[in-house]
């Protein structure tokens, strides 16, 4: 017989040579079955997990392959294992219950998931603790489609649901839709419950105020106080606080009145009194200012928007409010991660009622039934108008007293849009769009002509350079730049154009370069010493300013002056906070850098140079942390627009105001404004008022007050408060009825109640004017 012969096949070879395929399209579920069976019957179970003094037997593979905490739990003790053979036995606390765990144990082994309803929610909180997402969703999604208004509070106290978007949306928009039935549920009576007390100058004042702006103007001061530890939570629901609304329309508490204050009155003496005798009280923060004379707040915020949450911090929400009695509120928010009640009572002061009863020379009060010349009416405020859409990284620039925003990018697309603000107006207006798109890109004004300086078309640097002239409303093409750059500080100084540092798509970058409008050319200057992009660059005291940014690696903190007339950059005193993305501009004489990001959060700080210390300190903060926010002086106003929250792009701007040196989203709304906005909505809903009434003739109103609904009478409010502004203006030559005399005390009343029971939604654009 022939020896057999052996043989061998390379790798080489064994890529020529055919395969046989097979896939058992069984193994996975028989897999399963049979660990599953092992596990039952004990066999090589390697962990025992005890909850309530029951043992469940398992293999750490199988569960750590479904629960990240078991993989970081069993990879810490094979890191420390020692050579004891005995099978680990692990304690779960933290309130999981044993039947909860063992469905889960059985979800890791049969991949299938049966959850009694009544054993939903602890499986929920089970499968959080263990990170198990793909449970938490399905759970979730159960809990959803079985809410009502008995379940809801206790399903969005679940620990952990903030993390939950999704989730917390679903049942937010179900409270809120609800929250009549649900504030009237023992768990909702349950909750831990805030008092406030809001004092009011005048009865007109109060019927003004609507549940959604008080409540949320309450919540603002709840946060305010835990975050900068004026108060505790056992402290915050211990006693009920009696607030009152200040210049910079924030609640303030009324113990920091000063002695002898004008509003000081036996309410607030008492309330001053029960302060002092609180033995938790504490030393409280300065006064932000005195109460405002009356006003009202069309308010249209979703604090959910101002916002700024980070995934794991504690969760600040305002969920709903509703009114429940002629002066009361109710409303439902969570508070540092807390679910709480608020309860808000609005109180008239009765000091500044006796001295608008008994005083023509009171100030801060409302007018009296003869004052004709309105000097006294109510302050009418409303937010700042937001622009088209949210962008960050887009150039801002004063142009004949008015805003102007040029490019910027959404996330999605850098943009060629370009749109103005009018600050007397509060609205938004679109311009002439630049030829080109720019992200990340800065604009400076010479002599009423715009530059846009490089940027970024989201593919490319650019080194391209626009201007829109004055005159032709058009922008066009001017000298490139020497090199292309996005993220560069573009400032004017001495009638030139400076373009300092930026992004080259590789590092910070060191060049920088000047441009003459009248030679139409760049011409490089002396390079930075630090390269940055991303950094706060403006004219200020003869010099440019080029503050923090990152040389693509770090966030710094370094400053740097260029003396134009040395040609030469200097160090200046470094930044608090190393911050990029932060803007730079001059306001009241003072170099201001606000917002920004340090690299791990965006940021709401400010800081101011102080010019006596040659230092920067802190300023005041930002509502919304902004990082790559543009900043810009219009109209004695500074304002932030735009930027990333960190979370989200803004759409939003707010204004440092001068006078209470807080920054804020509010702007006073004349009544004209509000007059005019009425008008157009009569004009819109003439046909109505047509078949109901039979006539619009604005003198007849009061005849047909008994033949209309609810929403006519408000209607007629609006008439009448409209009418009331002709005739203060002399518009309407008509001679009034007999009851004139009534609608001229009532008309601001009327308006403000007529517009709070219709759809603004459609107007909102146009007039600035948010949604009570």
């Amino acid at each position: 017989m022939r020896p057999r012969t052996e043989c061998s096949i390379g790798d080489d070879a064994m890529e020529d040579c055919g395969f046989l395929n097979f896939t058992d399209d069984e193994m996975q579920a028989t897999f399963l079955q049979s660990l599953h069976t092992m596990r039952k019957h004990r066999l090589f179970c390697d962990v025992v997990l005890n909850v309530e003094n029951a043992d469940i037997h398992a293999h750490k593979n199988v569960l750590a392959s479904v629960s990240p905490y078991f993989m970081e739990l069993f990879s810490v003790e094979q890191e420390s294992k020692s050579h004891s053979e005995d099978v680990p036995s692990y304690r779960l606390n933290g309130g999981i219950c044993r039947p909860a765990l063992q469905i889960l144990v059985d979800y890791a082994y049969t991949a299938k998931l049966e959850v009694p309803d009544v054993l939903v929610k602890d499986v929920y909180l089970a499968a959080w603790k263990l990170r198990m997402d793909r449970v938490v969703k399905e759970c979730a999604r159960h809990l959803i489609q079985e809410l009502s208004s008995d379940t809801c509070i206790e399903i969005r106290s679940l620990p952990g649901i903030d993390k939950n978007k999704g989730f917390v949306q679903e049942v937010d928009t179900f409270i809120d839709k609800t929250f009549t039935a649900v504030s009237s549920t023992a768990d909702f009576l349950q909750l831990p419950c805030v008092q406030i007390d809001v004092l009011y100058q005048t009865k007109q004042e109060m019927s003004l105020v609507t549940h959604d702006s008080v409540c949320r103007l309450v919540l603002d001061w709840i946060k305010r106080q835990l975050t900068d530890e004026s108060l505790n939570l056992g402290q915050l629901l211990e006693r009920s606080h009696l607030l009152y609304l200040a210049l910079d329309n924030s609640l303030q508490d009324c113990s920091d009145l000063p002695p002898g204050h004008e509003s000081e009155s036996e309410i607030v003496q008492d309330y001053k009194r029960l302060v002092l005798k609180c033995p938790a009280n504490k030393q409280r923060r300065k006064c932000l200012g005195a109460p405002g004379k009356p006003r009202v707040l069309l308010y249209s915020r979703d604090i959910g928007d101002r916002e700024t949450e980070r995934g794991h911090q504690p969760e600040w929400n305002f969920i709903s409010s509703t009114k429940c009695g002629e002066n009361t509120f109710l409303a439902l928010a969570t508070v540092n991660g807390v679910l709480m009640r608020i309860s808000v009572k609005l109180r008239l002061n009765s000091i500044a009622t006796q001295q608008s009863t008994t005083s023509q020379e009171t100030t801060q009060t409302c007018p009296s039934s003869d004052d004709s010349d309105g000097k006294n009416d109510l302050e009418l405020f409303c937010e700042v108008a937001a622009m088209s859409g949210p962008k960050c990284g887009l150039g801002v620039a004063d142009l004949d007293g008015k805003l102007l925003v040029c490019g910027g990018y959404d996330r999605g697309e850098c943009l060629r849009k370009v749109e103005s603000y009018c600050p007397e107006t509060n609205t938004w207006a679109h311009e002439s769009n630049m030829n080109e798109a720019r992200g990340r890109v800065q604009i400076a004004v010479i002599d009423g002509t715009v530059y846009a300086v490089g940027g970024s078309n989201g593919t490319t640097e650019l080194d391209t350079v626009e201007c829109l002239k004055h005159e032709s409303k058009k922008w066009e093409k001017c000298s490139r730049l020497p090199l292309a750059r996005s993220n560069a500080g573009v400032c004017e100084l001495n009638k030139k154009l400076y373009c300092i540092g930026g992004w080259n798509g590789q590092s910070g970058i060191k060049q920088c370069d000047v441009y003459s409008p009248e030679e139409n050319k760049w011409t490089s200057i002396c390079s930075l010493n630090t390269g940055r992009y991303q950094a706060g660059v403006t004219a200020h005291n003869g010099k440019l300013w080029a503050v923090g940014g990152s040389d693509a690696w770090n966030c710094l903190g370094s400053v740097e002056t260029y003396d134009p007339e040395k040609d030469q950059w200097t160090y200046s005193p470094s930044l608090l906070t190393a911050r990029r993305g932060c803007g730079l501009a001059v306001f009241q004489g003072k170099l201001y850098a606000v917002g920004g990001s340090d690299g791990t959060q965006t940021l709401s700080s400010t800081e101011v140079f102080d010019e006596t210390t040659k230092s920067w300190i802190l300023g005041p903060s930002l509502i919304i942390p902004r990082s790559n926010v543009s900043v810009v002086v219009v109209k004695d106003k500074l304002y932030a627009i735009g930027g990333f929250s960190g979370k989200i792009f803004l759409n939003t701007m707010e204004y440092l105001d001068p006078n209470t040196n807080e920054w804020t989203t509010f702007v006073p709304q004349s009544h004209n404004e509000v007059d005019k906005f009425a008008e157009e909505l009569l004009a819109d809903n003439d046909s109505i008022f047509s078949k109901q009434n039979g006539n619009n003739n604005i003198h007849h109103e009061n005849d047909l007050t008994d033949k209309v609904s609810d929403s006519d009478k408000q209607r007629q409010n609006i008439k009448g408060a409209v009418k009331k502004s002709k005739l203060k203006n002399g518009v309407n030559n008509h001679s009034s009825d007999k009851n004139d005399h009534h609608n001229h005390n009532s008309s601001i009343n009327g308006l403000a109640n007529g517009l709070n029971g219709i759809d603004l939604s459609s107007k909102q654009d146009q007039n600035g004017i948010a949604e009570s």
